[in-house]
């Protein structure tokens, strides 16, 4: 999470954006790596595995994006029309670099490679039978009791289409253990599906919105209560009562004097905020530790990672440009 935080410091040098113009993304084909993709035990492996797993995850990427109500997402259908119109191949069509300026009415790309996907069950057989479920239970004359954990990892890349420059280059995991309660990353439990082949999809699809719209809107502080009590401009999408966020305040800016580039930004931690509630747009916080003064509408945050029980985790590994 280090070069995430170097990344919300030099989003706060760049200039403001309209607040009425939100930023259209277009989420292109998520590809599977067919050698790294297994989908025993699930109640679609009867199918085309990957390109059940390809489609369904681009869904819930969308869905994720779309409801932190901070980017506009063009409809894959419309998506498909304007790259036919321009001649262009689909997921991968920006490697050459500005192959793809000028794509009509989309701000950013985002594509990527799903390069991980299936489980791995552990636990004491008594019988000849086992299955996805990851509980105690009577079967065959027998009794088995196993554990069922789901990984999922994905090589994600979000391009700038009007220079074709890729501004992100991610890679984000997640397992998620059968019949274990988890809440990660705005996703829990009771949100999930019925299976741990769906709920890894669903933590590792939060973890890249979260990735890719924080990256271009930042969490921020958007006033302060009377009370003491922080109001921050992401809900629930993200966050839970309980989440961690550290504050800090950016300074001196490092540029690169022969390419104009900038290198990223002197930062001073102030303090970390705790979540105590969060509706659909808007979270609450208050201070854990930090003097009070410093925390003011503006201050930017990011997560604090904490150690994770193995029951639902989801992780990142970011690298390339910023933006």
């Amino acid at each position: 999470m280090r070069s995430l935080y170097s990344l919300v410091a030099i989003l706060l040098t760049l200039p403001s954006f309209a607040q009425a113009a939100k930023p259209v993304v277009a989420i292109d084909q998520i590809a599977a790596a067919a050698q790294n993709i297994s989908c025993k035990g699930w109640d679609r492996a009867s199918y085309d595995c990957n390109a059940d797993l390809s489609e369904g995850f681009r869904v819930m990427l969308e869905t994720a994006i779309t409801k932190t109500g901070k980017m506009d997402v063009m409809e894959r259908g419309r998506l498909e029309v304007v790259l036919q119109e321009q001649g262009l191949a689909g997921a991968g069509i920006t490697d050459a670099g500005g192959g793809i300026g000028g794509l009509t009415g989309v701000d950013y790309l985002v594509y990527g490679t799903i390069t991980r996907f299936g489980s791995v069950e552990s636990g004491v057989t008594v019988s000849g039978n086992s299955g996805i479920g990851g509980r105690f239970r009577r079967a065959a004359g027998g009794l088995n009791t196993s554990k069922v954990s789901v990984s999922m990892g994905v090589d994600l890349k979000v391009t700038d289409v009007s220079t074709g420059r890729i501004v992100i280059a991610d890679e984000v995991s997640g397992t998620v253990q059968a019949g274990s309660s988890f809440s990660v990353g705005g996703v829990s439990q009771s949100d999930a599906s019925a299976g741990p082949f769906a709920d890894v999809q669903r933590v590792v699809s939060s973890r890249i919105a979260e990735a890719i719209v924080t990256a271009r809107t930042p969490v921020k502080i958007i006033a302060v209560q009377g009370n003491g009590t922080l109001v921050l401009n992401y809900g629930n999408v993200f966050f839970k009562a309980g989440d961690q966020l550290a504050a800090f305040t950016v300074g001196e800016v490092f540029v690169d004097p022969d390419t104009g580039e900038v290198l990223g930004a002197e930062e001073t931690p102030i303090g970390t905020v705790q979540i105590t509630s969060s509706d659909a747009k808007l979270s609450r916080a208050s201070i854990l530790d930090g003097d009070p003064v410093t925390f003011q509408a503006g201050t930017t945050l990011k997560r604090v990672v904490v150690a994770d029980s193995g029951k639902g985790k989801g992780e990142r590994k970011r690298s390339g440009a910023e933006w």
